[in-house]
């Protein structure tokens, strides 16, 4: 939408040029001085303008493209906002009088030369200053006020309904109104138009509504005291204070809230009218539900179901004596779309108050005997198109009956309104487009957007006065809000979300924001919180990112990369989806893997977000689940295996190498066959590693120097048994022999200080025939072990590490035996997510007692034992690749080595202070991560 500030005054048609769609069919204005009962909100009220405008589309088929919501800022009398750090209006007492006018003028009449024919909502303004704006514009432009004549329609509608279900009529009805506002008189209003409709005279009409304000009832003795809009409601009468009272005297047969006093209408209220009436109607209609009069619950239980009710706010069905009642909402959403519709497709000139009665009759209408049975005055929401298409035509008719029209009465009235209806058809992707560096284009393309933070310069060049808040923001402020937001979601995948929304939004903010949280950021933007959200990537779907190559591009995929919109890419994170995590096959759901990487490498690493490509390659799946998911996103095909599969990962791989020169391509979460078949086939033709090998091998390394630093011993002096015997194990087995080797102990005894453990027992030689290649070197001579307890027992190792993917096998009868082992024995539960880690830090510290090493692939909090504080180090490999991409993007690396991994292991493992080791934490603080990249 647009904010038009008073600082705007004198150039409001210039920054109203800024808005990119030549034509505007609605506008829904407000200043936000009374945002629903909530009070003055200022510009923070946009979201009322917003909100309306979203249900002028989604309820009467205004094409979004044509709906404009504005607010203007004259400032605000809320003192808790003006101290308020992310306020986004001007910070200044609300501007009054006739300045306030000419400025409002100025905006009204550049809306209307701007966009001729457009209707122009007037929304949530102060009592006084709504029934001026009313009664100034409503016989010069196309306007109606929501909250005088919105509410006055849907409250009538429901009046309809209510005497249609008592058999009676309006001439037979008297309203008392908790509440004198421009919601109650002009409720009170239209039913005194109805009534003289219907014959009565005005003066006897007005006598049928009766209002209590804040000072008693409306009376003529007051008339000195009483603001315009009250005057014609001031009856003869002598002064009550009470509402209750009042209810006694007049005896009423409907009572109407709009006081936005919450549960005014108590029990005795409800009694009260249950006495006075066979079927009482009760309508508490003030917004939001905490202001609301009395619920459902409360009017359907006190009157014993009696009551016929209508609220401003949505209630839940209430069962009195086993009949259910269903609570009809008067919610404007009614009434607004249709009018709206109406008025575009006649080209209204005016809004009448016979307009918004006869859209009421229209609106009443559509309730069937059905919904009186439950008592719902209103038809269902679910049908509110249907609706709005009726009261359309309604407003058609009668603006062509009374000359109100500027445009002809459609031969077919049905066809019309139904064409003139935005259905959300994909628009068309040859459509001329804005330039993609002004005003909304370029507030919609993360990565330029930087919202608030824009300086005053930069919007006037950009066009973008009046497209964002007056106010200019600090990326440090933007930051704290955002923290602000993320702080108060409570759900991981939500946290996941909202980083994900906030990148497709603002990369700049989003990477900042990271940044400057990284130690807080890093389980969602990560392990664990990806894993859940690649086992629902499908149902969470909304943006695509990244590339996905399907076997289907199979001869054509140079074709597909040339659709990458960057010209240079530094880094490629690429995965076949087949082993995510420890989470099995996920298919084209692991793309949260790369994608999260990458996120990595430019927050930790900081390569450039446009020089990062995240890939998956879509071969199938073989998981059936996946098969029968609705949602799913890929092939719903057996995975491609053998030759077809090699040749279709080459020719992915030497089409990126050959579009984008020097590309580290990182493989990562393949099966354990096929990553290291990639691997052993690429890392000497292309600048290539796999994280799961050997970034995982590098950081866990890193936390053995450190353990061992921490014991005062050497690599020499230990002895590692694996569970697990995948790639993640042996890549680090291959490292802590390669660090062996390099300390000058022969290969062959480098190896014999790690023996691996996998589903089948101990991995010894008299297993050679079945075993898979990767595990050959580590397959001993040594009788077959079955079981792993017994294996330690055998072994006796000084550090034991779990890369299983088998959550709780390191359970207590484990660690304590490696404390009968070992002094300081090192554990290392390095899976992930948290839900498959061998053991939780608390579990380690403190059936150890305090005296692990301890190291975990997921995050774990500190841990007091004895008085002491543990901090668990997290072997996360975002210590170790982004560090290697810079690395090798510097330099231009030809390939990743072994001895590179081994060499960033130990650079990291210097980053570790003594002061870590105090804590027994084995890796640096994440908060240094770019320093140690």
């Amino acid at each position: 939408g647009m904010y038009i500030s008073f600082k705007d005054k004198g150039s409001v048609k210039k920054v109203l040029d800024n808005w990119p769609q030549p034509k505007v069919d609605i506008v829904v204005i407000t200043d936000g001085e009374r945002i629903l009962g909530l009070g003055d909100l200022g510009t923070y009220g946009m979201g009322i303008p917003v909100g309306k405008l979203n249900l002028y589309t989604a309820c009467g088929g205004i094409h979004p493209d044509r709906c404009l919501p504005v607010t203007i800022d004259v400032g605000t009398n809320t003192q808790s906002l003006i101290d308020d750090k992310f306020y986004t209006g001007l910070k200044e007492p609300r501007v009054r009088g006739a300045e306030y006018e000419a400025f409002v003028d100025e905006v009204l009449m550049g809306l209307v030369e701007k966009f001729p024919g457009v209707l122009i909502q007037f929304e949530d303004f102060g009592n006084t200053t709504a029934f001026g704006l009313l009664e100034n514009y409503r016989n010069k432009i196309c306007t109606f006020n929501d909250d005088i004549q919105g509410t006055a329609s849907v409250a009538l509608a429901g009046l309809f309904s209510a005497v249609r279900a008592k058999g009676t009529s309006f001439k037979d009805e008297l309203f008392l109104f908790q509440g004198a506002g421009e919601a109650g008189t002009g409720i009170a209003d239209l039913i005194v138009a109805q009534l003289v409709a219907e014959g009565m005279s005005l003066e006897d009409a007005r006598k049928k509504c009766w209002l209590v304000d804040s000072k008693g009832l409306v009376v003529k003795s007051r008339l000195a005291g009483l603001q315009h809009h009250k005057l014609n409601y001031a009856h003869e009468h002598e002064e009550v204070r009470d509402f209750v009272d009042a209810m006694k005297i007049l005896k009423p047969t409907g009572i109407i809230g709009v006081s936005a006093q919450p549960k005014v209408f108590n029990k005795e209220v409800v009694e009260l009218m249950c006495e006075l009436n066979e079927r009482p109607i009760i309508f508490p209609l003030s917004n939001p539900t905490s202001k609301a009069e009395c619920t459902a619950e409360e009017a359907f239980t006190w009157s014993k179901g009696k009551v016929l009710f209508a609220s401003g706010s949505p209630f839940d069905p209430v069962v009195v004596d086993g009949k259910t009642h269903v609570p009809g909402q008067g919610n404007n959403a009614y009434i607004f779309p249709g009018v709206g519709l109406g008025a575009n497709v006649a080209g209204a000139k005016h809004i009448t108050d016979d307009m918004m009665r006869i859209a009421a009759r229209a609106l009443a209408d559509e309730v069937t005997a059905a919904d009186l049975e439950t008592n719902c005055l209103y038809p269902p929401l679910s049908e509110i198109r249907r609706v709005s298409a009726n009261i359309a035509k309604a407003i058609v008719q009668e603006a062509n009956d009374k000359g109100l029209a500027n445009k002809p009465m459609p031969a077919d009235l049905d066809a019309a309104v139904k064409a003139a209806m935005y259905s959300a058809e994909p628009p068309s992707t040859t459509s001329a487009k804005a330039d993609p560096l002004k005003n909304c284009a370029l507030l919609r393309n993360p990565g330029l957007n930087r919202g608030l933070a824009f300086t005053v310069k930069e919007r006037e060049e950009h066009s973008l006065q009046g497209l964002l808040p007056p106010v200019v923001w600090s990326l440090d402020l933007l930051v704290a809000q955002t923290k602000w937001q993320f702080e108060r979601l409570t759900e991981p995948l939500a946290k996941f979300r909202f980083l994900m929304d906030l990148q497709n939004r603002s990369e700049t903010l989003f990477y900042k924001f990271v940044i400057d949280n990284v130690t807080e950021m890093m389980p969602f933007i990560y392990t664990p919180t990806v894993g859940e959200a690649c086992q629902k990537y499908g149902p969470i779907y909304q943006e695509a990112r990244g590339m996905y190559i399907s076997f289907k591009d199979k001869g054509s995929v140079k074709k597909v990369l040339d659709n990458w919109p960057q010209p240079k890419v530094d880094i490629v994170v690429i995965t076949d989806g087949e082993r995510i995590l420890g989470l099995g096959d996920l298919g084209t759901y692991g793309m949260g893997i790369p994608v999260g990487k990458l996120n990595l490498y430019t927050a930790c690493g900081g390569i450039h977000p446009d020089r990062c490509l995240p890939v998956t390659i879509d071969v199938g799946t073989n998981t059936q689940s996946l098969i029968d998911d609705k949602f799913y996103t890929g092939l719903k095909e057996p995975r491609v295996r053998g030759a077809e599969y090699e040749a279709f990962v080459d020719e992915v791989l030497m089409g990126l190498v050959e579009k984008f020169p020097g590309v580290l391509i990182q493989f990562e979460d393949f099966g354990n066959t096929t990553a290291f078949g990639l691997l052993e086939n690429y890392r000497n033709k292309i600048c290539t590693f796999n994280d799961d090998i050997q970034g995982t091998a590098s950081v866990a390394l890193a936390g053995l120097f450190s353990a061992v630093r921490a014991k005062g011993t050497s690599f020499k002096d230990e002895l590692f048994l694996f569970q697990g015997a995948g790639e993640a194990g042996t890549g680090i087995a291959d490292l802590i022999v390669a660090q062996l080797v390099a300390e000058g102990m022969s290969l062959e005894d480098a190896r014999k200080k790690c023996w691996l453990v996998d589903s089948k027992g101990l991995v010894v030689k008299s297993r050679l025939a079945g075993l898979q290649h990767h595990k050959l070197n580590y397959a001993h001579e040594h009788e077959e072990v079955r079981d792993f307890v017994d294996a330690m027992k055998i072994l006796k190792p000084t550090g034991i590490i779990g890369v299983s993917a088998q959550p709780k096998v390191f359970n207590k009868e484990v660690v304590e035996l490696m404390c009968e082992l070992n002094e300081r024995p090192i554990i290392f539960p390095l899976s992930n997510p948290t839900s498959k880690a061998e053991c939780t830090a608390e579990e380690a510290f403190t059936w150890s007692k305090g005296k692990v090493l301890f190291a975990s692939g997921s995050p774990f909090d500190p841990v007091v034992v004895d008085g002491k504080t543990h901090v668990p180090g997290q072997g996360n490999n975002a210590y170790i690749f982004p560090g290697v991409g810079l690395g090798a993007n510097v330099a231009g690396a030809k390939h990743i080595t072994d001895d590179m991994m081994r060499i960033a292991a130990r650079a990291l493992a210097d980053e570790v202070t003594a002061a870590d080791l105090e804590t027994n934490c084995l890796y640096p603080p994440l908060s240094e991560i770019r320093r140690v990249s």
